[in-house]
This record gives C-alpha cells, structure tokens and sequence, in this order.
C-alpha cells in the first residue's frame, strides 16, 4: 500500500474496517486512535489506515462476551472479521483482523444489570406474600395495638392491687386505687408519647440480611 494510499477520510476508514463513520470518531474521541494514526486535527483530520489498524488491534479488547445466561463466556467475537491490506514489502497474503465493537459489552452489561434487579424486585414481591416482610405502616400498627393491650391488662390489675396496699397499710380501698390509677395513667401517657416519637423514627427500608 502506498503512502497515500493508506491516508483516509475517517469515512473511508470506516467502510475500510466495517464499521460507521460515527464509532470512528468514538475511537479518536477515546484515544483508541491516536498520535501517528491521525493527520491533521478536528473534524477534518485524516486516518492513517496501517498505523490506526494496528491501534485498534491493541486497544480493542476481544476477550470477553456475555453468553445468553448472563456469565461472562469466552466466546467468538461478535464484530465482522475484516481482512486489512499488509505492507507490499511483506509479499504475504491478508489475514483477516477481527475489530471488536466494545460499546456491545456495555449493552450486555446493561442487560445483565437490569435482569438483576428484575430478579430482585420479583423475590422481595415474593417475601412479602409469604409474610417475611412487613410495610412499616403496618408494622406501626401492630406495635401500638401490642403496647395498647399490654397497658389494658396492667390497668385492669390495679384494683387487686389497690386491695393489697389498702390491707398492707392501713387506708382505704378507694383512695390506694386512686393514687394508683393516676401514677399508672401519668406514666402511660408519658410512656405513649416515647414510643410515638420511636415510631416516628422508623425507616421506611431496611437492610435485610438475610438471603
């Protein structure tokens, strides 16, 4: 090939190797092309075909492809294998290069990130039908209907105890009951308005830890 021969526009460039005009321009932009490969600067900047081929083969990575299954496989290159033009100094026939399209890992990648997170909503969906997990109103719900009965059952046990005060020392039924009731009732709105104000700070998610 002659010397200007291997000069291109990118656009004969991208036909040259197989591939648009515009992911040539994502090489130059990314440096996968670059320095000696390049003649003159911006839009209207030319390739070298020999040196910018040569590039690409080092900078392309065709190692790795996701199969159907979303592990990562060791698989045949998905890019069409182009045959390159060898220095005629060479006298050896043309291999093919294979110029591998990187941005098709990341649409693969792509695809494997969000089936994960499918997989992940469908199996909390799951949890929560089978009663694992519990909406935090609802959880709310329950723990005030908890405390509410046990406060239920402690008030309801006041006047047996007002009895055991009244014969221990010595004073009325009614008043041990009275002086009883309002301690218990005191302490119960206070107890009432902690446990609101710890409902209150209860996070909509949480981290589950188990698998």
């Amino acid at each position: 090939m002659s010397l200007a021969a291997d000069i291109m526009t990118k656009s004969a460039f991208a036909a040259h190797v197989g591939v648009s005009a515009g992911r040539i321009s994502q090489y130059i932009a990314e440096r996968k092309i670059f320095g000696d490969a390049l003649e003159g600067e911006g839009r209207n900047a030319k390739i070298r075909a020999s040196v910018a081929v040569e590039q690409l083969r080092k900078t392309l990575d065709p190692s790795q492809r996701f199969g159907a299954n979303g592990t990562a496989t060791r698989s045949a290159p998905v890019a069409s294998e182009l045959s390159f033009d060898v220095p005629e100094k060479s006298k050896a026939p043309a291999k093919p290069t294979v110029i591998v399209d990187p941005f098709i890992d990341e649409v693969a990648a792509e695809k494997l990130k969000q089936q994960k997170i499918t997989t992940a909503r469908m199996e909390r969906e799951e949890a929560l039908e089978l009663g694992r997990y519990m909406l935090t109103d609802d959880a709310r719900r329950e723990m005030v209907k908890a405390v509410a009965e046990a406060f239920k059952v402690m008030e309801q046990a006041i006047p047996e105890m007002a009895k055991a005060v009244a014969a221990q020392f010595s004073v009325s039924t009614h008043d041990a009951t009275h002086v009883l009731l309002k301690s218990f009732r005191d302490h119960r709105a206070k107890k009432a308005r902690d446990f609101a104000d710890a409902a209150a700070e209860l996070e909509e998610h949480v981290e589950d830890e188990q698998q």
